[in-house]
């Protein structure tokens, strides 16, 4: 990784991410009772943990009201915010999220895949894109992913961060 973004990696103190098309694998499963369910990945979850054990917050902006993202929120001991219309609205939690934590946008990465994600995207020092997400995303992305959403995205993210930190002892390194 050049030097320039492992700096940017290194500053992270907040990982935000959508939730659909990032921690899923973006699509929906329907039961003839129309109950939804969703793919996530657990090695997704397990990175989440390793982040917080190192002072590093993570959390949820999601346009979707669907209960699973509150379920998955609240198993992984993260906030979220759901059911905010457009992207405005994720940037408008977000401001206050970080006004509240005393953090600059630039110790902020905000993973996204799709339209809605760019406003925040913009705002923040790292925007990284899955690498299903959608064209206009990419290329508003400082670092694109190997991995597509719900495939472990996160969990390649939250290693660059800890690597960049110094921190590969917690990775088998």
């Amino acid at each position: 990784m050049e030097r320039k973004l492992k700096n940017k990696f290194a500053r992270i103190k907040l990982l935000a991410m959508d939730f659909d098309g990032v921690l899923t694998d973006g699509f929906v499963y329907v039961d003839q009772n129309g109950k939804e369910t969703v793919r996530c990945s657990r090695r997704d979850g397990f990175g989440i943990g390793l982040l917080g054990k190192h002072g590093i917050a993570s959390g949820v902006l999601s346009t979707e009201k669907n209960p699973v993202v509150r379920a998955r929120c609240l198993k992984l001991g993260i906030p979220y915010w759901q059911g905010l219309e457009l992207g405005s609205d994720k940037l408008a939690v977000l401001k206050r999220v970080l006004k509240n934590a005393h953090l600059a946008p630039a110790a902020v990465a905000y993973m996204g895949d799709d339209l809605n994600d760019l406003a925040v995207m913009r705002y923040v020092g790292l925007p990284i894109a899955v690498s299903d997400a959608h064209r206009a995303v990419k290329k508003a992305a400082v670092y694109v992913t190997r991995a597509a959403g719900g495939d472990h995205a996160v969990r390649e993210v939250i290693e660059f961060i800890l690597q960049a930190r110094g921190e590969t002892h917690l990775l088998g390194k």
